[in-house]
């Protein structure tokens, strides 16, 4: 019996959260890739031919991974693009051109794949399984060589080297910042995160690497090395410049090998100059075309700096720490209309500290609220911080009611941010219906 849409989503995940309880340690004892080969080898999935980068970072790796492809779409490529986590819908995480995956055809791959999951997933080890991560990556593949896809942008779901983005060969490795982050899978120490995210170096590959610490630039240009890749640098082989319009465009300027391109970006998010620079320089060193700068001015950034109504004005952001609070505050303040209210929701593990003493100061409001999604856990920790900083503080669990409210108090003259965990900004996006099935603008 053919599966329907809702049992080939719960079919992703079902290997994964069949030990999910069980699972501890570091990513290099609990994740195996050797049932995801078995997978791809019984379907025919091929892991290597069609021209790839692969992105990982600890930020911006989404954004970087959506430029990248955008402007591959540029050069004239039929780009197929992976990314992770989705917001409204699990076929976000494919999409060919920008749009993301039919569900007929998202359908009809998974009931075909279904056989192949079964017979792998029922001789399995004890608490090995068959990554959601994996699973999309598969149900890619097969959909971009179906449609002829002609370069492929991969982003990588956690760390690198043990994640299942790394099966396919890849032709460029992007590193975003890398911090510490989950260190409980990768750590215990940001020198380990690092180890785990060069893993995706491939031998003879292009690296591309934003300005890092020390200690991390030596880790990954030390890989490099041993895979004989070349290493373009961000600020050194790579220069950027960029401004802001009065309309709330970036003008980003990139030069490499002494020629100098400016596009247009629809963001108010400073943080994508960067961004922008890493995703050229992987694109340039995969396919060397001109590009139509057109089709980039038209990319739209889902939950980066998002302005997803305008009376009152409410931007989204998915700052979770002090650094990217930071970078979210100087894009925002431009922007900022009175009164202002700050809607935030922050799992236990995340610096709410960092990002509540950089955004507070600035808002009338604050709302600290929770998220629809069951499987991240908050405390009060979040409540107490926002209050020994600020003297209006309210809790409000709903998120639904948080940003009623969070309306009602700015008005159709104020501006909200929504600012937080990216469940807070899956909500946001669907409490304000957002259409996320093309990253175009009028596509």
């Amino acid at each position: 019996m053919s599966l329907n849409l809702a049992a080939c989503h719960a079919l992703m995940f079902r290997s994964y959260e069949r030990v999910t309880p069980s699972l501890r340690g570091y990513d290099q004892f609990t994740r195996d890739l050797s049932a995801m080969r078995q997978l791809f080898a019984r379907a025919g999935i091929a892991t290597e031919g069609m021209p790839a980068v692969i992105v990982t970072g600890s930020k911006g790796k989404g954004s970087t991974a959506l430029l990248t492809a955008a402007f591959l779409q540029a050069m004239g490529h039929k780009v197929g693009l992976v990314t992770s986590p989705n917001y409204l819908d699990l076929r976000e995480r494919v999409r060919l051109n920008g749009r993301m995956i039919p569900e007929a055809d998202y359908m009809r791959i998974i009931n075909t794949l279904a056989p192949h999951l079964d017979a792998v997933e029922a001789v399995l080890p004890p608490g090995k399984y068959l990554s959601p991560t994996g699973l999309f990556l598969a149900v890619a593949l097969c959909y971009f060589a179906e449609q002829q896809a002609t370069a492929l942008v991969l982003e990588v779901g956690r760390g690198g080297r043990f994640d299942d983005i790394s099966l396919y060969r890849n032709t460029v490795a992007v590193f975003m910042p890398i911090m510490g982050e989950h260190l409980d899978k990768m750590g215990p120490t940001v020198a380990d995160i690092a180890w785990h995210k060069s893993g995706i170096i491939a031998p003879g590959c292009t690296v591309v690497s934003v300005p890092q610490s020390a200690q991390v630039g030596a880790i990954i240009a030390r890989e490099a090395a041993a895979q004989s890749a070349a290493l373009l640098q961000i600020g050194q082989d790579v220069t950027y410049t960029q401004s802001l319009s009065a309309a709330g465009q970036q003008q980003v300027t990139i030069t490499h090998k002494g020629v100098a391109q400016t596009f247009t970006l629809a963001t108010h998010a400073i943080y994508q100059g960067l961004n922008a620079a890493a995703a050229y320089a992987a694109a340039t060193a995969l396919s060397p075309r001109a590009i139509d700068a057109q089709i980039v001015s038209r990319l739209r950034f889902a939950g980066r700096c998002q302005q997803v109504q305008a009376h009152p004005a409410v931007l989204v952001d998915g700052a979770i720490n002090r650094q990217a609070a930071e970078l979210a505050r100087a894009s925002l303040l431009p922007l900022k209309t009175s009164p202002l209210v700050l809607v935030t929701a922050l799992p236990h593990d995340k610096d709410d500290r960092g990002l509540l003493e950089t955004l507070a100061p600035h808002a009338d409001t604050v709302i600290v609220t929770r998220v629809s999604a069951g499987h991240l856990h908050f405390n009060d920790n979040v409540l107490h911080t926002a209050r020994r900083l600020h003297s209006r503080v309210i809790d409000q669990p709903d998120v639904d009611a948080a940003f009623s409210a969070a309306q009602e108090y700015a008005g159709s003259a104020g501006t909200i941010w929504v600012v937080g965990t990216q469940s807070l900004v899956r909500d946001a996006l669907r409490f304000w219906r957002q259409d996320l099935l093309s990253v175009f603008a009028e596509d």
